[in-house]
């Protein structure tokens, strides 16, 4: 039993909902930066069912003595949607399954050529699980609104067949995996499989395999730090320790753009904290790394750990104890900016406003020996 959407859901719903999934991210696209678009090109293979047409031709005396099938076509399709968080998005998309075919030889002398051009628009949830800083995988699950254009050519008459043109919503599925290649740009391979009307040249589904890019226009804006509630202050101890000493290092003076490896002035500064330190009995140095709110969270977190672990392996080699000094990444968890300072979309004025983001901060706890 073939599984249909009702038909009160026509392609006007389906199609309006999608234009306005796609085209408003012109409108929202300063104050949101979550949108991203793409295209994907492969093969489509459309099941192929010749029994309806045989049984048509049987009706009117003929037989199919032998038949060329062409179920695999060129296919593609274009994407737009809205990363909500790390792990769903909703993408709207418009497909093209190609054009699969047939060409068969009948009983009496007599040929028939048959084709179905099948395109349509697709409304998907997209679930993501990032497997590392550059790989995920994700998969997907909605509808699609497909038209089916059935055509003939043969050289006989009296038979039925005639051109006609069908539209169907069905659902669909699909699973894939997407490399990112900065912060920006991704690689997205995928299958996926749609529901189909059938007709006298093919059956119910077809399967597309897609290799494509996808472009994210920037950085989601992260949800404010959460507000510290007040807790009652304890009272003083009669001889506290002298609060740990804090130094911030400008990232830009580490560190290229989106590297981890120390740049030769990175190693003057980090040479002078060292020599600071000398003859200071410390308990503990925290090495924490922090990007700015540009990138994906997963990217920037990975980023800011492999700094943070750079200036600890640093200062070991200096002479300070391996076991006096942890390292942590925080992403962009810990802004000094605020985002009414730094406002729109990916542009070096924004990079040159978060600038104060991006850094790498060590605490030092000790006393004068």
């Amino acid at each position: 039993m073939k599984s249909r959407i009702p038909g009160s859901m026509s392609s006007l719903p389906l199609a309006a909902l999608l234009i306005l999934v796609v085209c408003s991210s012109s409108v929202t696209l300063a104050q949101d930066s979550g949108w991203y678009g793409g295209a994907g090109a492969g093969e489509a293979q459309v099941d192929m069912d010749t029994s309806q047409l045989a049984r048509a031709l049987q009706g009117s005396g003929y037989g199919i003595s032998s038949n060329a099938v062409d179920d695999k076509s060129f296919a593609g399709k274009l994407y737009g949607g809205f990363q909500f968080n790390e792990n769903f998005a909703l993408e709207g998309s418009y497909f093209d399954l190609g054009d699969p075919h047939f060409r068969a030889t009948l009983q009496p002398a007599a040929m028939l050529r048959g084709e179905v051009k099948i395109r349509g628009l697709g409304l998907d949830l997209v679930g993501t699980v990032p497997l590392n800083a550059s790989w995920s995988a994700f998969a997907r699950a909605g509808i699609n609104n497909a038209r089916l254009e059935q055509n003939f050519t043969h050289s006989i008459a009296g038979t039925g067949l005639a051109d006609q043109t069908e539209r169907g919503t069905h659902e669909k599925v699909g699973a894939g995996l997407q490399y990112a290649i900065n912060e920006a740009f991704f690689v997205r391979g995928e299958v996926e499989y749609y529901r189909l009307d059938d007709n006298k040249v093919t059956d119910d589904s077809a399967t597309l395999w897609t290799l494509g890019v996808v472009y994210h226009f920037g950085a989601r804006k992260p949800a404010p730090p959460p507000v510290a509630q007040a807790v009652e202050q304890p009272q003083p101890a009669p001889a506290p320790a002298p609060p740990p000493a804090r130094v911030a290092l400008s990232a830009n003076a580490l560190f290229d753009f989106d590297k981890s490896e120390l740049k030769p002035e990175g190693k003057q500064s980090l040479d002078k904290l060292v020599s600071d330190m000398q003859g200071l009995r410390y308990d503990v140095v925290i090495v924490t790394g922090h990007t700015d709110r540009i990138g994906t969270r997963s990217y920037n977190l990975a980023l800011s750990d492999r700094r943070a672990g750079t200036v600890r392996t640093y200062l070991v080699e200096a002479g300070i104890p391996a076991a006096r000094i942890t390292a942590r990444g925080v992403n962009s968890d810990e802004p000094v900016t605020t985002p009414q300072q730094c406002q729109g979309p990916v542009s070096d004025a924004l990079k040159a406003c978060l600038q104060p983001d991006r850094r790498v901060e060590i605490d030092v706890s000790g006393i004068p020996e």
